[in-house]
C-alpha cells in the first residue's frame, strides 16, 4: 500500500508541473480564462463518469459530513478560479507560492477555535512564511524597487484562506467519505460553477481563435489527466494521513512549480509567462524554500 507521506509528495510533483501547464494555456494557447473553464469542464465532465458511477455517496451518512464535503468542495473550487484567474495576468512562481501559504491559516485558525498552542519556534515560523509570502508576492523594477502583485494580492490572500478551508472541512468529510467520492465531488462542483462563469456566447465563438488547435486539446487532455492522478492523490493521504501533516508536504507545491518552470523555460523559451530576471528568481527561490521551511516548523515541533 501506497504510503500517505509519498502520496502527499507524488501530488505535490504532479500539481508543480499542472500548474505550469495552467499558466501556459490560459496566457499563451487560450482566448481567455472563460473560455480555459469551458473546454476543461467538458473534458473534466467525461473524466468524472466513471469515478460517480463507481464510488456513489453511500447511504446513510451523516448529515453533517454532507454538510463539510459541500463546504470543502465549493471552497476548493472558489480558490482553484481565483488562483488560474492569476495565471493570466501573473507569474506562476509568484501567485503559487503565496497561495501555498495557506497551513499557516489552518494553524492561526486552531488557536482560537481549537484552543491550541503554538511554541516559540512555531510562532517565529509564521513570521517567517510571511515574511516569505510578501517577498514573493513583490515584483521588482528596473531600478530595483518591488512593488505589489497590484489587486491580486489580496484576492491570492483569500484563495489561500479557502484552500485552508477546503482542507479542514474535507478532512472532516473524509471520516466517512471515500477519497475518490471527494474527488468527484470537488471537481462536479467546479465544474458546476465554472460553467455558471464561463458558458457565454461570446466564449463559445472565441474558441474559433485558438491557433493550433490540436495541440492544445492535447495539452487540455494531459493537464486534466494529471489533475485526477494529483487530486486522487491528496484526497487519499487527507484520508490516511494528519491532515496538518499532510497540508505541510502538499505546501511544498511551490518548489517543483519553480523547478518545472525553470526546465519548461529551457525547453520551450516562453512556455510559461516570465517577468524575472535571474536575479529575482534567486529570491523567488530563497522565498519559497523559506514558505516550505516556515510551515514545516509550525507542524513538526512539538508544542
Amino acid at each position: 500500500m501506497v504510503d500517505w507521506v509519498v502520496a502527499a509528495l507524488g501530488a505535490s510533483v504532479l500539481f508543480g508541473l499542472i500548474n505550469n501547464l495552467d499558466s501556459h494555456l490560459i496566457s499563451r494557447r487560450m482566448p481567455g480564462l472563460r473560455a480555459f473553464l469551458l473546454i476543461t469542464c467538458l473534458v473534466i465532465l467525461v473524466i468524472l463518469q466513471p469515478f460517480i458511477f463507481l464510488f456513489p455517496v453511500p447511504v446513510g451518512v451523516q448529515s453533517a459530513t454532507m454538510a463539510a464535503a459541500i463546504v470543502s468542495a465549493l471552497v476548493r473550487a472558489g480558490a482553484v478560479i481565483i488562483m488560474l484567474f492569476s495565471f493570466k495576468s501573473e507569474e506562476v512562481v509568484g501567485v503559487v507560492p503565496l497561495v501555498y501559504t495557506y497551513p499557516v491559516f489552518v494553524a492561526l485558525t486552531a488557536v482560537p477555535l481549537l484552543g491550541e498552542s503554538l511554541n516559540a519556534w512555531q510562532w517565529l515560523a509564521v513570521l517567517i512564511v510571511a515574511t516569505a509570502a510578501i517577498l514573493v508576492a513583490l515584483r521588482p523594477k528596473n531600478n530595483g524597487v518591488g512593488r505589489w502583485l497590484g489587486k491580486n494580492f489580496p484576492i491570492l490572500v483569500l484563495a489561500a484562506l479557502l484552500f485552508a478551508g477546503a482542507d479542514i472541512s474535507g478532512k472532516y468529510a473524509l471520516q466517512e467519505l471515500d477519497s475518490f467520492t471527494l474527488y468527484w465531488m470537488s471537481m462536479l462542483t467546479l465544474v458546476i460553477l465554472s460553467l455558471g462563469f464561463s458558458l457565454r456566447p461570446s466564449v463559445i465563438r472565441s474558441l474559433k481563435t485558438i491557433t493550433r488547435p490540436r495541440v492544445t486539446a492535447c495539452l487540455l487532455f494531459l493537464n486534466e489527466t494529471l489533475v485526477v492522478c494529483a487530486a486522487v492523490l491528496s484526497f487519499w493521504a487527507m484520508k490516511n494521513g494528519p491532515i496538518s501533516l499532510v497540508s505541510t508536504i502538499l505546501a511544498s507545491r511551490p518548489v517543483f512549480v519553480f523547478i518545472t518552470a525553470i526546465v519548461l523555460s529551457r525547453v520551450f523559451p516562453g512556455f510559461v509567462y516570465w517577468q524575472s530576471g535571474g536575479r529575482a528568481l534567486g529570491y523567488k527561490f530563497g522565498a519559497t524554500l523559506a514558505i516550505i521551511i516556515g510551515v514545516a516548523i509550525i507542524y513538526l515541533v512539538d508544542s
